[in-house]
């Protein structure tokens, strides 16, 4: 099967581009036959495992330079300010897992905006990203603790408490392999966080392929609650708890993808609030409908994640066999509770 880009051209895609990047397996059914890239307008096709139930971005691109611009996700300081305090909410959360503290790695860490929330709460924090440009970022913010590397790349003892992939995972089309390595890099005790879009999400089936957490072909897995529990229990890792409210996207994406729908034009607002478009008529539309779209939005978010439906989902995940060992003391504390009920008199 032939898999090419509509517009504007043949898009140059790896050696086995349309296999499942989570098994393997080359049997799918398509979902999407047509998901633009709102940034160069490319087509792509969104399809599902038939051997695993994984969805997944073909055909996956040689090199995905073009489709991350200097301006993708470099938002003015309004936006960044608005951030910065719910990432601190969110970390906050996150601490409380590990009262005491520790080591914290964040892989694609962006510009710093939540290791530096840890770092003030006294935990000792890492970085990393996909090239030095993005890491010297970081470092304004971090310091030298922000490295241009690989999972791999990093000491071979390094150890963390806590391993942080805050929508980073489904940009990875190899994720087994990052999240073996994440497993492996975990101390004794340790936890890992993967924030990711919900494909099963009921923003994603209202939108459908003008979903803005799509986001083909940098999304190139969608996951769902079921496959990025699946996911993880492959590389040796156990859900341990799965939450949905994200007040920093969800709310967002309902409004950036009811007017995608509406105008047939995908994250007008976004690509505006990234400098990507200069104010316009449109933007100014956008910006109108976007605002009375808002309250609602907000509304259907929270109503979303109570279901369990919620636009991102977050999985806390520790290794199995310390969980099983963990389970076992726990029936062994309560068969000995049972055992001493019963022989008092």
């Amino acid at each position: 099967m032939s898999l090419t880009a509509t517009l504007p051209g043949v898009i140059n895609t790896l050696p086995g581009a349309d296999t499942c990047p989570v098994c393997g397996a080359l049997d799918f059914t398509s979902i999407y036959d047509d998901a633009r890239d709102p940034i160069t307008l490319d087509s792509f096709r969104v399809v599902e495992c038939s051997a695993c139930g994984a969805a997944y971005t073909i055909p996956r691109p040689a090199s995905l330079d073009r489709y991350y611009p200097r301006h993708y996700r470099a938002y003015g300081a309004l936006v960044t300010r608005v951030l910065n305090t719910l990432y601190g909410l969110r970390v906050s959360r996150w601490a409380r897992l590990k009262p005491e503290g520790g080591s914290v790695l964040e892989v694609g860490c962006g510009p710093g905006l939540m290791l530096a929330a840890f770092r003030r709460r006294g935990w000792r924090v890492f970085g990393i990203e996909r090239n030095e440009a993005a890491a010297e970022t970081a470092r304004q913010t971090l310091g030298p603790n922000t490295i241009a590397t690989s999972m791999e790349g990093l000491p071979a003892d390094a150890r963390f408490d806590l391993i942080v992939l805050f929508q980073v995972l489904e940009h990875i089309g190899e994720p087994l392999a990052l999240l073996r390595e994440c497993a492996r890099r975990l101390a004794p005790g340790g936890l890992l966080i993967a924030n990711v879009p919900n494909f099963s999400s009921w923003q994603s089936r209202f939108a459908g392929s003008k979903w803005m957490h799509l986001d083909v072909p940098r999304h190139l897995v969608h996951y769902t609650p079921e496959t990025m529990t699946q996911t993880l229990k492959c590389v040796g890792l156990t859900v341990s708890a799965l939450s949905f409210a994200s007040l920093e996207h969800d709310p967002y994406g309902w409004v950036e993808s009811t007017i995608s729908r509406l105008a047939g034009r995908a994250n007008t607002l976004t690509r505006f609030l990234m400098g990507l478009d200069e104010f316009s008529p449109r933007v100014l539309f956008s910006c109108v409908l976007g605002a009375a779209l808002f309250p609602p939005a907000l509304l259907l978010a929270a109503v979303s994640w109570v279901a369990g439906s919620g636009a991102l989902m977050e999985a806390i995940a520790v290794d199995s066999c310390a969980a099983a060992k963990q389970g076992r003391t726990t029936c062994l504390q309560h068969a000995f509770e049972l055992d001493g009920e019963a022989n008092q008199p």
